[in-house]
């Protein structure tokens, strides 16, 4: 809610200085005012005794102003002595109340000290609160203005990143100027690295590209999207999850699009589902003031059937190393890679077997015997007749095999044409990946992003109609160790991602022909020399700088990330069943 903005001064008591009278006591009486308005019982005659307090009861010397419009509150006081004839003047304290402090104050004259005191009222609490407590907030371009209950200002900024793991600062749009203090402040960050486990929750990445459609019941803690802070100045704001002061909202942007929180709409956290198809933006304030926007789409989560075939030579030499357990495994995570984006893996339903292929105890993960030639060193050019045994159309087919020529962790050897066509726009904004112009403010208003999709990559239709498929290979490293289940999780994810069409997010000079596969597995010496934009299979991109699931070469604890451009074009895969 916005902030109160209200102020409360209540006039306490009067230190009778000098009486005003010869012989006895005075009689006194008083005229206050606060912003015009009389306060008190201005007809109480009151014993004025020298170097004693006069005492006022709160309840009736005591207003409340709202200043939420700006204006400066001008306090006035007037204090009087009663005579027979004419009464005397005792002095007047007149003086406006800026900067609004909370605190106890005292003005003096000949005659008297009157004291008062002034409250803040913060989330309706007119209590003394710490002093570096928000007061009021002003939006400005790209950051809060806020003013303590102790007078002072500072500038606010809060982000909701949508790349996580989030990329350095340098790669972010520009943040408004911070004054020589406030520079001296801290931030506060959140930007973990994710290293995810087949147990952990369904949507262990925060701030997905795609928010997923769920029926309310199925909506909790463990399956709604989480879309969190990334960043926010100063530190000493102490944002907490659940902070009343950060309210969140939804407004609609495109297709009808909606979303229900799960639990409160508050704090620096939430969690939220989709209750219609469309695509929605999320807005941040800070006790009334617009301080962050988080663009997302609203999808249903679609299922891709998967076949998995784990080819075995003759030797130990030339079988993979992975179990059926392992493959289930690194699925279920490659699962929540993926649920950012609100696609899924699941087995083919169909049990139907060719090429030898043997089941499991897992569904769509079978086992199939084959000459030591085709699991082992396989050719990493043109197609490999590993990735077409045992599939069926319109299933994604992937083969474990032991290795290819090219030490590859794996390659996207079969995929269709994208229905989008050769690219795919985006022009929302916060922009897709903050890609600049963003639309952050300061930044500029977010322009159109063009991202290039892959032409089809097809063997011969007519023998294999609509085959979809890759390879994934030992290269990867112990397939039953976490670290390397993560790496295996994300060399499938990423060339998943190729088999919907996409591109690299950055890519490298390869090393080998088109469609040889990724060289995920350069030392960074190698890539930092080969960096470049343009290489075969570049999407046209290059924002996030090495967070996206389809960079070239960055490991899975980096390369986390899809986004809205991609969301986009992986739903319009032929691959992506309706």
């Amino acid at each position: 809610m916005p902030a109160d903005e209200r102020v409360r001064i209540t006039f306490r008591r009067v230190f009778v200085r000098r009486d005003a009278d010869t012989f006895g006591s005075g009689e006194w009486y008083f005229h206050a005012s606060v912003d015009g308005s009389n306060v008190g019982n201005r007809r109480q005659i009151f014993d004025a005794v020298e170097q004693r307090f006069i005492d006022f009861r709160p309840a009736e010397w005591r207003t409340t102003v709202n200043v939420r419009d700006g204006h400066q509150i001008r306090l006035r006081f007037a204090a009087y002595d009663e005579d027979a004839i004419n009464d005397d003047r005792l002095g007047t304290v007149d003086l406006p109340l800026h900067p609004l402090r909370q605190g106890l104050w005292r003005r003096s004259t000949r005659y008297y000290t009157v004291e008062w005191m002034v409250e803040l009222s913060v989330l309706g609490s007119f209590t003394r609160h710490a002093p570096e407590t928000v007061f009021a907030t002003r939006q400005h371009n790209g950051s809060v203005t806020c003013t303590t209950v102790s007078g002072t200002t500072e500038e606010a900024r809060f982000e909701i990143c949508p790349v996580r793991p989030v990329p350095p600062d340098p790669s972010l749009p520009r943040r408004p100027p911070l004054s020589a203090s406030a520079a001296l402040l801290p931030a506060e960050r959140c930007a973990d690295l994710n290293v995810i486990r087949p147990t952990d929750d369904i949507n262990i990445i925060p701030n997905p590209a795609v928010i997923p459609v769920l029926a309310p019941a199925d909506a909790t803690p463990q399956s709604a999207a989480r879309v969190e802070y990334t960043y926010y100045h100063p530190g000493s704001l102490n944002f907490t999850d659940d902070d009343p002061r950060l309210e969140w909202s939804v407004v609609s942007v495109a297709g009808g699009g909606a979303v229900a929180f799960v639990g409160q709409p508050r704090g620096r956290r939430v969690l939220v589902y989709g209750t219609h198809a469309g695509e929605v933006r999320l807005e941040v304030r800070f006790q009334g003031a617009l301080c962050a926007q988080y663009r997302a789409l609203v999808r249903a989560i679609r299922q891709i059937p998967f076949r998995a075939n784990i080819l075995n030579g003759p030797t130990a030499a030339s079988q993979p190393r992975a179990t059926p357990d392992d493959v289930r495994a690194h699925l279920d995570i490659v699962n929540r890679i993926l649920r950012q984006v609100a696609l899924e893996l699941v087995p083919d339903a169909n049990t139907t077997r060719t090429d030898s292929a043997t089941a499991t105890g897992h569904s769509g993960i079978f086992r199939i015997r084959v000459p030591a030639g085709r699991t082992r060193n396989i050719p990493d050019t043109g197609f490999a007749a590993a990735t077409r045994l045992n599939y069926r159309q319109g299933v994604f087919n992937f083969a474990y095999i032991r290795s290819d020529a090219g030490g590859n962790l794996g390659a996207a050897t079969d995929y269709p044409a994208n229905a989008a066509g050769n690219t795919i726009t985006d022009n929302g904004s916060p922009s897709s990946s903050w890609i600049q112009p963003s639309g952050v403010d300061p930044d500029g208003a977010a322009g159109t992003v063009t991202m290039n999709l892959l032409a089809a990559r097809e063997r011969n239709t007519a023998t294999f109609p609509r085959l979809a498929a890759m390879y994934v290979t030992d290269a990867n490293g112990d397939p039953a160790n976490a670290a390397a289940q993560f790496t295996y999780a994300g060399t499938i994810a990423h060339e998943l991602g190729h088999v919907l069409a996409l591109g690299h997010r950055v890519e490298g000079v390869p090393e080998s022909a088109p469609g040889a596969g990724d060289q995920r597995d350069m030392t960074a010496a190698d890539a930092a020399a080969s960096l470049v934009a343009g290489g075969i299979f570049w999407d046209g991109l290059l924002v996030p700088p090495g967070e996206n699931v389809m960079h070239w070469i960055n490991p899975t604890t980096q390369a986390q990330d899809f986004d809205i451009i991609q969301a986009r074009a992986m739903h319009r895969s032929p691959v992506v069943p309706p």
